[in-house]
């Protein structure tokens, strides 16, 4: 049993990832003559959160709308982006996301499956927002390796929440912290960003590098012609 201080954690880190969606709306809000993310981003939180703090501190005794909770929430989350067009699909997110889904392959020699496979949810929608940040250009070259490496710390966690029954207290701590560092990381250069002093000039900045994407992929096709 790995004990009150893991339901403790990862409950907290439920609350964690609340703040972080909700930074990450946030900004989006700040830089709506580019994009225009819905309510839906932070209504696909409070799911996420919700069912992931639930999960956590109850474990199997969870029942079936919580499970859905925490999975339905990831979706919610990942149409919002997608609508809003703010998500780059980059080939390193596509390796993180395939990477995260094949973890889900040792779930089925643990009795608790469900949960396992529940809990990849918001794995995949902390990806997809931290790349969201990323695609924005905004977070500079410090913050995005900040943000790159995070998000490989949660793909990481994703492998290896499993042998956390199988380990001494110690050593359970070390493995919880690949989630919880990633998400203090993920928070810190969202509230970073949101406070920029060059935060008034985002609108023109983003206009300006989706002038350039969309210039370049005008001539790529005029070459290919």
């Amino acid at each position: 049993m790995l004990g009150l201080w893991y339901e403790i954690t990862m409950s907290f880190v439920g609350i964690l990832t609340l703040l972080g969606i909700v930074l990450t709306w946030a900004i989006f809000r700040r830089v709506e003559k580019v994009a225009h993310p819905s309510i839906l981003l932070v209504l696909g939180g409070l799911m996420t959160a919700g069912g992931f703090t639930a999960v956590a501190l109850f474990g199997e005794a969870a029942n079936g709308i919580l499970t859905v909770l925490i999975l339905t929430g990831p979706a919610v989350i990942a149409y919002s982006l997608a609508s809003g067009d703010v998500v780059k699909v980059s080939g390193r997110l596509m390796l993180q996301v395939f990477a995260t889904l094949m973890s889900l392959l040792l779930a089925g020699h643990y009795s608790t499956v469900t949960i396992y496979v529940a809990y990849a949810g918001p794995f995949l929608a902390i990806l997809l927002l931290m790349n969201s940040l990323i695609s924005l250009g905004l977070a500079g070259e410090f913050r995005e390796k900040l943000l790159i490496g995070a998000s490989w710390m949660v793909v990481l966690f994703s492998w290896t929440r499993y042998l956390l029954d199988d380990r001494a207290a110690v050593q359970n701590a070390v493995i919880v912290t690949f989630y919880v560092l990633p998400i203090a990381v993920w928070i810190g250069v969202a509230f970073s960003i949101y406070l920029s002093p060059t935060g008034q000039n985002w609108p023109g900045k983003l206009l300006s590098v989706h002038a350039e994407h969309s210039s370049g992929e005008v001539d790529e096709g005029l070459h290919e012609r």
